[in-house]
């Protein structure tokens, strides 16, 4: 082995010792799911081979960093707002168990978590792992209804939201006609999120539209009704020559009468008349 090669020898040892020594954090499962008021344990060791002395352990929702629950060696353990009385660790963090357990679980504890822990001595490594909480929930019942108006050429939007669901829930419209039979949904209706658009509406998406709200926990369906009318300007115009259609036939009806009347009235003349005529003759 020449010079350069023990020269290399101190350096590989160093790298060797450093590896050894840094702090590594794991969370085994990267992903747990629990129902809405069940119990979610959230695993998470540590390996280091320095001194654990002043060493701090814990756990925090890493989009907002706040606190879960914190361990500090020698002393007592401190938990968050949201979460004390509900989280305790499931081992014991002097002895490389970070692992937590929480408890009567909230939509608020979805999310993403942070284990971490804190050795004065072990600066190297990777002193944090995270792990995703799903709390399971049902979708609500969805809110339907109609945006815009439904009159010929308009655009509407059917509207449908479920106000609770996780995971988020996936929505499906399905149609039907006025008389209750299947069909596909219009050629240029438009998917928005959970919304339906309908464009340049006619009679023929007049029907029925339901939602169904779906998530891996159940779903929900809602539906509505879509019935489409003649544009407001043109009921109008109807209106309007029906009314003077009306009017013009009541007038004709006037005049025809008082015509009728006065010709009754002067055959009626002519013949009295014609009596008193006769009369005189005869005397």
């Amino acid at each position: 082995m020449g010079t350069q090669g023990y020269r290399l020898v101190p350096y590989f040892l160093w790298a060797v010792l450093v590896t050894v020594s840094a702090i590594t954090v794991d969370t085994p499962t990267k992903k747990v799911e629990a129902a809405r008021g069940k119990n979610a344990t959230l695993l998470c060791t540590y390996q280091t081979i320095a001194d654990k002395s002043g060493s701090i352990a814990g756990w925090k929702k890493f989009d907002t960093q706040d606190e879960v629950i914190t361990y500090y060696l020698g002393s007592d353990s401190t938990y968050g707002d949201a979460y004390n009385g509900r989280v305790s660790f499931t081992g014991d963090p002097g002895a490389n168990n970070v692992g937590i357990t929480i408890t009567q679980l909230t939509m608020q504890d979805n999310g993403t978590y942070q284990c971490e822990v804190i050795i004065p001595k072990d600066r190297k490594g990777t002193p944090t792992a995270k792990m995703d909480l799903i709390v399971l929930v049902a979708p609500t019942k969805p809110i339907c209804g109609i945006e815009g108006s439904s009159e010929y050429g308009q655009d509407i939007k059917l509207k449908c939201n479920s106000v609770e669901g996780s995971p988020v829930p996936d929505y499906q419209w399905t149609s039907y006609s006025p008389q209750n039979m299947p069909r596909q949904l219009p050629l240029t209706s438009v998917r928005d999120g959970s919304d339906l658009t309908l464009k340049n509406i006619s009679a023929d998406t007049s029907g029925y539209y339901i939602c169904v709200s779906k998530n891996k926990v159940g779903e929900e369906s809602c539906n509505i009704t879509v019935a489409v009318m003649p544009p407001s300007m043109n009921i109008g115009l109807y209106a309007g020559i029906i009314g003077g259609g009306v009017a013009a036939v009541i007038v004709i009806g006037i005049i025809v009468y008082c015509c009728c009347c006065r010709d009754s009235k002067d055959k009626e003349d002519y013949n009295m008349a014609y009596r008193e005529e006769e009369k005189k003759k005869k005397k």
